[in-house]
């Protein structure tokens, strides 16, 4: 990759915007952001099962980003870097929001829409928000004139504090007396117009249906004047559902789900022709992170992975005239980019407070010579990573990080290893060749920018928002159930399984221990964990040590060490109190590390014994089964402990 843009990048980088005389007429813009759809989602990507057919029409009527990055492996940060131009931790987001956390976007930042609103643009976002789901951080407090969809992801609850509307409609028996009470349970969200709740629990199978609706009725109702609609679905995101005309359509719901958010890009297509705006409308398709369910493939890894298939999204961006058809733009975009790049292209002003997205108007335009203006993209999320031309590099030893458990039997396969990984992403597309030992020059120079940007960024961040709560109202801790849940039965939990979030021990605020027994002649993976990416604990054994790890937030992790001795059978005990984080090893001397406190909430993903059954806890753990035995788990209140 050059290092230096053309002069006229660095012009429009600059000024914000191109000359008037240069610039076409503002645009229509629309963004389509689909929730945890892979790369390999899609048939002009190369996709095998679900049928795409839309979608494939329109990268052959535009330009496909093959190397489009997002600002994090999860929904929230992704949206915040999306909307904002600007990296989601300089703006002290978490990762993923839920309806218990206490703050979202803040309102002082600029978001496209706050931008093209001042421009004179109509605007509308229909859709999943997941920003914050009560005052200030709703859409219509972020530069959005309306608001139509669920405040968040569809896996979660309703929180008794959202304002109800008075012509709400109640389904699944469910009454107004229980959402005033607090009646929550997961997988049953509201649906809200503007900022009121107008139907609880939305029928999750009508979602896409109704949202291209609205999308629809928008695009029509304001055609004569130009507008931005942000389209954020919800659908492919778990729980999966369709409507009934997309019912069984493949054999596998989640091809019948991506097969509807297609139709539904042919919808807004169509309607782009038919109200004569086509050629004067700017569409850009893209996902929030890799795929869940479906594909990420050719790319390694999934959602919540720093690998390219949990950043590295399916990207289509098509305006007749403008952007050139059927062409493949191979240089390093990112979806920071969106917001300069729409500035210039619409008139907008640039935030005075600095962002870290750059104008990639030439790319998209084909104009000769134009190339990334990213040296090097540098993204914090997790681990993290640096992308560089055709490198990537990952300052950590492979191994050390990854979503899903792996196959067991991988004992002893971090021995000798290099301490980073470096990938040709042009040659080895599936990162499978670490070439960091063969180019120690650029790991330098790329550990000389990751080193640069964490300290850069870490010195500027910038406030999130508290959510207002009216008094009196209940709780919006994450829900338990209508019933009782029956605690875990410690003699019965087996490796290899996991159990119900809502079951294991509340240790919020509460010191605990963490104990069982280990066998083995060879060992190595993840014993115990209880969380993900925004809060929790795990334990491990990684190289000949027991690491014990507790997450406050998505921000601070503390980690305690003790060496395994040479033999195969140990009870390991970890403590976490206020001030302190220890490991002992049968009856020897227990490791210590001070630790900067206890939980702050009940992790939301469920308790795993012997794997890591969704995002790692601790990025450092390894990514494997256990290949012991693990028996005998416990995890108590220390003052209940024996």
């Amino acid at each position: 990759m050059m290092r230096t843009c053309s002069l006229f990048l660095l012009v429009c980088l600059i000024c914000g915007s191109l000359p008037a005389a240069e610039r076409p007429e503002q645009p229509n813009v629309i963004i389509i952001f689909i929730d945890d759809m892979g790369f390999g989602d899609v048939g002009f990507n190369g996709a095998t099962g679900p049928k795409t057919p839309n979608l494939d029409r329109m990268a052959a009527e535009g330009m496909q980003f093959r190397d489009f990055y997002v600002g994090c492996a999860v929904c929230s940060g992704s949206r915040t870097a999306l909307l904002t131009g600007t990296h989601y931790q300089r703006l002290s987001m978490n990762p993923v929001l839920f309806p218990n956390s206490g703050q979202g976007l803040h309102p002082d930042e600029v978001t496209i829409a706050d931008m093209l609103l001042e421009a004179g643009y109509a605007t509308s976002c229909i859709g999943k928000w997941h920003l914050g789901h009560l005052p200030p951080c709703l859409p219509t407090y972020q530069g959005f004139e309306s608001y139509y969809g669920i405040p968040y992801s569809n896996d979660m609850w309703i929180d008794p504090a959202n304002t109800l509307a008075a012509d709400l409609q109640l389904r699944e028996g469910v009454t107004l007396e229980q959402v005033r009470a607090g009646h929550k349970l997961k997988n049953r969200v509201p649906l809200m117009r503007n900022e009121e709740v107008i139907e609880y629990p939305v029928d999750q199978s009508t979602v896409t249906k109704r949202y291209t609706e609205e999308a629809v009725r928008f695009i029509t109702e304001t055609k004569d004047r130009p507008f931005f609609l942000y389209l954020p679905h919800t659908m492919v995101h778990l729980p999966l559902a369709v409507s009934k005309a997309f019912e069984n359509r493949t054999g596998e719901l989640i091809w019948d789900a991506i097969e509807e958010v297609d139709w539904s890009v042919g919808e807004i297509l169509r309607t782009l022709r038919e109200t004569g705006i086509d050629d004067h409308t700017l569409v850009i398709f893209t996902s929030d992170n890799g795929a869940a369910v479906g594909s990420s493939l050719p790319l390694r890894a999934k959602k919540g992975s720093v690998y390219d298939g949990g950043i590295r999204e399916p990207t289509v961006m098509r305006w007749p005239g403008q952007i050139p058809a059927g062409e493949i733009c191979r240089e390093v975009t990112a979806s920071i980019d969106i917001l300069p790049t729409l500035a210039t292209l619409c008139g907008g002003t640039l935030p005075d407070r600095k962002i870290d997205g750059h104008d990639i108007w030439p790319l998209m335009h084909g104009e000769d010579g134009a190339v990334s203006p990213h040296e090097a993209y540098c993204l914090m999320h997790g681990p993290g990573t640096v992308r560089s031309g055709k490198w990537k590099y990952y300052p950590w030893p492979e191994g050390a990080s990854d979503r899903k458990k792996a196959v067991a039997g991988n004992a002893g396969r971090n021995a000798g290893r290099p301490q980073v990984q470096l990938y040709d992403t042009v040659a080895d597309i599936s990162e499978t060749t670490n070439l960091a030992a063969e180019h120690p020059e650029v790991v330098a120079r790329l550990q000389a920018a990751w080193v640069a940007h964490n300290e850069e960024l870490s010195a500027h961040r910038r406030p999130a928002a508290d959510l207002i709560r009216p008094d009196g109202v209940p709780s919006p801790d994450r829900p338990t159930g209508d019933t009782p849940t029956k605690p875990l039965n410690w003699a019965r939990v087996q490796q290899g399984r996991t159990y119900p979030t809502r079951q294991a021990p509340n240790l919020v605020r509460k010191p605990f221990v963490v104990s069982c027994e280990i066998s083995g002649p060879s060992l190595e993976g993840v014993l115990v964990a209880h969380g993900g990416t925004v809060t929790g604990y795990s334990l491990s054994v990684h190289e000949g040590q027991v690491v014990f790890a507790l997450r406050r937030d998505s921000d601070e992790i503390s980690r305690v060490r003790a060496t395994l001795p040479q033999k195969e059978r140990f009870i390991v005990r970890a403590t976490a109190t206020e001030n302190q984080l220890a490991v002992q090893i049968d009856e020897a001397e227990p490791a210590t590390t001070a630790s900067t406190g206890l939980l702050l909430k009940h992790p939301s993903e469920d308790f795993s014994v012997g794997f890591d059954e969704r995002m790692p806890v601790d990025p450092q753990q390894p990514e494997g089964a256990f290949t012991g035995t693990v028996a005998k788990v416990r995890v108590l209140p220390l003052n209940t402990a024996n």
